[in-house]
């Protein structure tokens, strides 16, 4: 009975040294600091792990394909078959608007409250707040200036604290706590745990200054859905919140170490899908772990996308150990 329980120590012990190894390594003096912390946030333009478009100011993330967003992928390729060359393509490719945001946006009035409307850049409240105010006035439509007179006249609103999914690092989006993206995950699971709102929440207690009230059927299994959420991904984040210690150090360390080597870039998505795999295995630490368990993890139509995981898995193992 003694044997297993000193190999279980051993074990324990190992993983502990290893932590405090990668630590110092992490915090020393020559590691990239944007690897650092639960949540990477990669600069567009990152020596080994860039994702903008390649053509100049276009605004829009890369592709799976030729460093460019799909559309300028598509325009490179009919160009490409017309003797083109990849120089000349980028000289004169037109930059594109963005379509997505890396990060969460917040309303312009609400610093606290995410952005339901992107375009107008307010959240859920204000933007009801604008279109009623459009179906009063509605030469607003037309009448410049009208937006921002009636911008300067709204109130700033509290906001509803951090998403209650473990790993998110998001804003909630209402006052069931949950941000946009994990509430509509939330709804789509079928609301384990019963947690909801009142109808009418915004007219009954919103508009009205009174805290809103959240009945929770079951608690318990309610923590329990927020804990087993993955992250959500964001366009040049890497998100290893939901990791264990250990495991978050070897892949920060893992990529940094890859940074150091002649090789191809790294794609962030593989990154995530990585991570979220992992986090979903409840992986301890990389050492030991055969990549071929990831193969065997997805349906056969998404063979592709496992060999690539299983291939940046047995990469990270060679730089870490």
């Amino acid at each position: 009975m003694t044997a297993p329980s000193l190999l279980t120590q051993q074990d324990a012990r190992t993983r502990r040294d290893r932590l405090e190894v990668l630590t110092a390594l992490i915090n020393g003096p020559e590691f990239d600091p944007v690897l650092r912390g639960g949540v990477l946030k990669i600069p567009p333009t990152h020596p080994v792990y860039p994702w903008s478009c390649t053509v100049v100011d276009c605004e829009r993330p890369r592709w799976r394909r030729y460093a460019m967003c799909s559309v300028h992928a598509g325009q490179w390729q009919e160009a490409e078959t017309r003797g083109m060359s990849r120089a000349q393509f980028l000289r004169t490719a037109q930059p594109l608007p963005a379509t997505e945001m890396p990060e969460a946006m917040m309303c312009r009035i609400c610093p606290q409250r995410p952005a339901f409307s992107l375009q107008l850049v307010l959240c859920f409240r204000h933007r009801n707040r604008w279109l009623s105010h459009l179906k009063r006035h509605p030469e607003g439509r037309v009448n410049e200036g009208e937006f921002e007179r009636w911008l300067a006249d709204q109130p700033s609103l509290p906001g509803y604290g951090e998403c209650r999914a473990d790993v998110c690092d998001e804003l909630a989006a209402s006052p069931l706590g949950l941000c946009g993206a994990h509430e509509r995950g939330y709804i789509r699971a079928g609301r384990p745990g019963g947690a909801k709102l009142p109808k009418n929440f915004f007219a009954t207690y919103e508009r009205r200054d009174r805290p809103v009230p959240v009945t929770c059927e079951d608690e318990v299994a309610f923590r329990a859905w927020c804990r087993a959420q993955l992250p959500v991904h964001r366009t040049g984040q890497v998100n290893l919140r939901g990791l264990r210690p250990l495991l978050r150090a070897e892949f920060q360390w893992g990529m940094y170490v890859h940074g150091l080597q002649p090789v191809a870039v790294w794609h962030l998505t593989w990154v995530q899908s990585l991570a979220d795999e992992c986090q979903r295995r409840d992986v301890a630490s990389l050492a030991g772990l055969d990549p071929s368990v990831f193969h065997r993890a997805y349906h056969q139509r998404m063979v592709r996308r496992s060999r690539v995981m299983g291939w940046a898995l047995a990469v990270l193992k060679v730089v870490i150990f």
